[in-house]
């Protein structure tokens, strides 16, 4: 069998490589992809992640939506109610925070047993025998660890003490250091065992509810059992020649995608662009029913003219496509799991309601968009990482590929990214030079890191330079 994958995760492609003789398909090689990533890539993502999945089943010739994204705990009942506030120059200014108490119920786990369950052809022991390995053995950071590192390791990583012995050795040599993780490889070996669901109902759950409700958090086992996928809430959207299929709501990234794309089309209006951004955080980021009002507002355009990515092909007609996330990290390491802790709950930009506010067991809010794309040609699978810029970056490279019908070249070209505060980033050659707009670096990392997948003639995949730039075919 035939299979591609591209990703923002360098040792993606290596654990694909791990498991070529076994014969994968595109899910084998999407699952093992995953749970490498959230070993190798610290900072970026983590053991406790949340993503959106979407995908194309060339055995029925349906496509279908999986939302695994965080759910804030039912109630705030943890030690914890303190704001731990961090600023990082990550991306000029973020600000964040860190701590047991930002922990969000993941659902990485249900993503990928919804995966094994239904998709995968090897198995569980051997697609996680990578990941396992590399965790035991040990590893260098990838770039983009290192470059989230500069900015994140002292004020997130280094605070608590398990962690702080853990990067001993990157923090001392970010470059080569090595970074061994011998309480995840086992956590690794035990779902291996017992299957994902264990990290819900199991010795992995109670290990990780342990460490959160001695260090003030607020998740509890309730949570974890009542995590719940959303399955098939999705968009059909045509552009062009191009048949675009993502997620309906509560997730509001897809929407984006499709407000840039109806901007963008217009012109690079400067004014147009800051509106759409402030639109999103004025109408669609609530807590309470978005998905109602998400879902109209994708069939209203229908009817007028942070995080790592992985997408996988095979010439079976099988296409994945996953961004998954564990926010800035919480730099909580579980001391009896080696999973670190998302900070969900902390990312300030993401909880209009302010720190713990009242999200009454909502899903948080994402701005992950993981589309499947049907030409004649075939079906293509595309996303990107990259917070706030993950629409405003797949709609640019959509709109390129509907003119030069080339994924490489309209992965390559410059990208320009416009905030809400009426602040603009961006590649050289992206826009006219202004005394307004901030010129950065070409190809990069602020501006996401969009991946395909497809089949036409046969199984083929891009990366982007901005992030790893990792393709594989077997």
């Amino acid at each position: 069998m035939k299979v591609s994958l591209s990703s923002t995760a360098e040792y993606s492609s290596k654990a694909a490589e791990s498991i070529k003789d076994l014969k994968p398909n595109a899910a084998d090689v999407m699952i093992t992809s995953i749970v490498t990533s959230m070993v190798t890539d610290l900072g970026v993502v983590a053991p406790t992640s949340s993503g959106l999945l979407t995908l194309y089943d060339g055995k029925t010739n349906k496509s279908h939506t999986i939302d695994g994204y965080f759910v804030s705990p039912k109630n705030f009942k943890g030690n914890d109610h303190e704001e731990h506030r961090v600023v990082l120059t990550y991306g000029g200014h973020v600000e964040t925070c860190k701590g047991a108490n930002t922990f969000a119920v993941p659902g990485i786990y249900k993503i990928l047993d919804f995966l094994y369950q239904n998709y995968a052809s090897l198995p569980l022991d051997k697609l996680l025998e990578f990941p396992i390995n590399i965790a035991k053995n040990g590893f260098k950071l990838t770039q983009p660890s290192r470059d989230y590192f500069q900015h994140s390791l002292e004020p997130i990583f280094m605070w608590h003490d398990y962690s702080k012995i853990i990067l001993e050795n990157v923090a001392n040599n970010i470059d080569s250091g090595i970074v061994k993780l011998d309480k995840l490889s086992d956590s690794l070996n035990h779902l291996a065992n017992e299957g994902f669901n264990d990290f819900y109902e199991g010795d992995v759950s109670k290990e990780i509810l342990k460490t959160i409700n001695q260090e003030g958090g607020h998740v509890t086992s309730e949570d974890f059992e009542n995590y719940k996928l959303i399955e098939d809430s999705k968009f059909i959207f045509s552009y062009k020649n191009l048949n675009l299929i993502g997620h309906a709501g509560p997730s509001i990234g897809g929407l984006m995608v499709l407000k840039y794309i109806e901007e963008l089309n217009k012109g690079k209006n400067i004014q147009s662009l800051i509106d759409v951004y402030k639109k999103r955080k004025n109408n669609y980021e609530f807590f309470g029913d978005r998905q109602t009002l998400i879902n109209q507002e994708i069939l209203n355009l229908s009817s007028s003219s942070s995080t790592i990515q992985v997408n996988t092909s095979d010439d079976l007609n099988n296409h994945f496509s996953i961004t998954f996330s564990s926010g800035y990290g919480s730099g909580v390491l579980c001391p009896n799991t080696g999973m670190y802790f998302n900070n969900s709950l902390g990312e300030i930009e993401l909880n209009p309601q302010g720190f713990l506010g009242d999200t009454k067991g909502d899903r948080l809010i994402s701005n992950m968009s993981p589309l499947v794309i049907k030409t004649d040609d075939g079906i293509t699978t595309i996303g990107s990482p990259g917070a706030d810029r993950i629409s405003s970056a797949i709609a640019q490279v959509l709109i390129n590929y509907s003119i030069n019908n080339d994924w490489k070249q309209a992965i390559d070209a410059p990208r320009f990214h416009v905030n809400g505060d009426g602040s603009v980033r961006a590649e050289p050659g992206s826009l006219e030079i202004d005394k307004n707009i901030t010129i950065t670096e070409e190809y990069d990392m602020y501006f996401g890191g969009v991946c395909v997948s497809g089949l036409n003639k046969g199984v083929f995949s891009h990366g982007d330079k901005r992030r790893g730039d990792t393709s594989w075919k077997n």
